[in-house]
């Protein structure tokens, strides 16, 4: 179940539609977004392909999957935690549509802005047959790049005729989302409207029931969702263990002397070497701590032609599991064990119940431990609070320089683009913003800079430059961190979607190649048969790269099997602004084609 060497999920499994399904819509959160990863959802949504696909070093592949994916996708952040993306393309324009910053206000009692921290998808599939499948899955992982131990549960549910108060808690998530969603927010609404007829299904004889619990948003009786409403924070207990990279003493104080009167129980926590300066020995003294081992942490070597990488890897999975008798309770989802995520945060764990035959304490840390805790395969260590003692310093500058970008985003900042004929300007208004930090703004797809103040104008920049998409850089004593800040734009021009497009779609050869992809069977295929055309295509002339015929002939297949299909060229000879990349006569068989299908039916 939780065995790393042998269980391990790829980000793009989850997403990826069941054979015979497409994606209808999507709703997705993480705290932090890389916006590469973003891609790499989409190829899987779109394509169903896995996210670090080929595909994504195709600009046509790369076009269609954002192309196929942005009205279909909500995918929601924490306001400033968008990591700046290694290889920055015009086309991650089109991920502007999929992006929603979530802005938390402080609360009283904690010590800085609660963060919005779920781990979460729902997805919304339907067939040829117009049947509708849903997909919930929940985690502990951000949609990152980050090499970190996270744990996933998923399961799938049909649309039936039957009502189930079970998805009440995904709905006030859902209701709590559709204030940030913009133009997203109907989609939501219409999953909210269904999912009280969407039985979703274990299949797992290990757990017989389940709940949703959102943490930190408002119920449809007024009250909050609280986790401290549960069993996990009130009740006494035989058993527990808890798996949190992050932690408040308080917290595992409280676990610590909460069973008085029970006098066999037992206690286990598994985090990172650098939470425990954080825990006093005497408030955890029932516990058995355990850490990664540092050859565990330092990672694996990644050796490619051009340098030698290596990536640091730690636990990041947030599981609390709890034994009383022989009932078992099993949470997994985005929450630590620390007094912000209890008390302050926006969170989503799940709740799944078990029985001690089937789940403890013993048969899952054999699990996480890959055998006994004495095996040499063991990847984690028993420590004491004596033994480690690590220098927090660096961590906690950068979390004050977070701090600091979060400010920024709660300043409401928003710009406006001035059309000056050839170029165009972009005018940020930032407002009033003290900090004794050095920080500097640029746009993402431009190397223009500038110091942040009221107000910064960006002047020179061409259409395919303009993007909501900003880089923030805070810099203190040689500590520095950048992050990618989404500014609400006014006056975008209409076309800049078309001028990108037209970069990738910019002659008669690239349209052909986008045609035969967008019309294969099978993407990662036609992927290949287009980039060995292309191959073919540099020893002629492009232009006679291809011809009609065995278009018409693939046009033809795709009218018999999928119609439907034909009518996603649309976006291509609406969006191709550049003369002589249409060929000649094609709008005519398309026109042809239409026709003959009905597809304005």
């Amino acid at each position: 179940m939780l065995n790393p060497n042998q269980n391990r999920l790829d980000y793009g499994q989850i997403l990826t539609p069941p054979a015979g399904f497409q994606l209808d819509f999507a709703v997705g959160t993480t705290y932090s977004l890389d916006l590469d990863a973003l891609v790499g959802a989409c190829i899987a949504l779109g394509l169903s392909e896995e996210t670090d696909s080929a595909l994504l070093n195709n600009p046509i592949c790369l076009l269609e999957a954002l192309r196929s994916t942005g009205d279909k996708v909500a995918l929601f952040c924490e306001s400033g935690q968008i990591h700046l993306p290694n290889n920055v393309t015009p086309l991650y324009v089109l991920l502007e549509k999929m992006v929603f910053q979530v802005t938390t206000r402080k609360h009283r009692g904690i010590s800085r802005y609660p963060s919005f921290h779920p781990k979460f998808w729902l997805l919304r599939y339907v067939n040829d047959e117009k049947e509708i499948m849903y997909r919930v899955a929940v985690l502990s992982r951000n949609l990152t790049f980050d090499r970190s131990w996270d744990v996933t549960f998923c399961m799938d549910g049909w649309v039936t005729d039957d009502i189930t108060d079970k998805n009440e808690p995904v709905c006030d998530f859902l209701s709590y989302l559709s204030n940030f969603a913009g133009d997203k927010k109907l989609a939501i609404r219409r999953m909210m409207r269904e999912l009280p007829y969407v039985q979703f299904e274990l299949d797992s004889k290990e757990f017989h029931d389940f709940d949703f619990i959102p943490v930190g948003v408002k119920a449809q009786d007024g009250s909050y969702h609280n986790i401290t409403d549960y069993p996990l924070f009130s009740d006494s207990f035989h058993e527990v263990l808890i798996m949190s990279p992050f932690l408040s003493n308080g917290i595992i104080k409280d676990f610590n002397n909460r069973n008085p009167y029970i006098n066999h129980s037992e206690y286990m926590l598994i985090t990172r070497a650098m939470s425990l300066n954080r825990l006093k020995a005497a408030d955890c003294s029932n516990f058995k701590i355990y850490t990664l081992k540092d050859a565990v942490v330092d990672g694996e070597s990644l050796i490619s032609e051009e340098n030698a990488t290596v990536l640091q890897q730690d636990i990041h999975a947030k599981v609390y599991m709890v034994r009383k008798y022989s009932d078992v309770d099993l949470y997994l989802g985005s929450l630590n064990a620390s007094h912000n995520a209890i008390h302050g945060n926006v969170e989503f764990m799940i709740r799944l119940r078990s029985k001690n035959r089937y789940l403890n304490l013993e048969k899952l840390s054999e699990q996480i431990f890959c055998g006994p805790v004495d095996a040499a395969s063991n990847p984690f260590q028993q420590v004491t609070l004596a033994q480690e003692a690590t220098d927090t310093e660096a961590a906690e500058t950068q979390n004050l320089l977070d701090g600091v970008i979060k400010e920024l985003a709660r300043n409401n900042p928003h710009a406006d683009i001035v059309d000056c004929g050839d170029t165009f300007e972009a005018h940020i208004h930032i407002g009033i913003f003290q900090t004794p930090y050095q920080i500097q703004i640029s746009p993402l797809l431009s190397n223009k800079r500038a110091d942040l103040s009221e107000e910064v104008v960006f002047a020179g920049l061409s259409l395919t430059q303009l993007s909501e998409f900003y880089k923030v850089t805070v810099s203190d004593s040689g500590t520095s961190i950048t992050r990618v800040l989404m500014i609400p734009t006014t006056n975008m021009p209409d076309d800049r979607e078309k001028a990108i497009v037209s970069g990738v779609i910019s002659d008669k050869h690239c349209f052909y190649q986008y045609i035969s992809f967008l019309l294969g069977d099978d993407h990662m295929l036609s992927s290949l048969e287009s980039m060995e055309l292309q191959k073919e295509g540099g020893s002629r002339s492009r232009s006679t790269g291809y011809q009609l015929p065995p278009l018409y002939e693939k046009m033809l297949q795709t009218a018999a099997t999928n119609p439907a299909k034909l009518k996603e060229i649309d976006y291509l000879l609406k969006t191709v602004s550049a003369d002589g990349v249409i060929p000649e006569h094609f709008e005519k068989l398309y026109d042809t084609f239409r026709k003959v299908v009905k597809l304005d039916d």
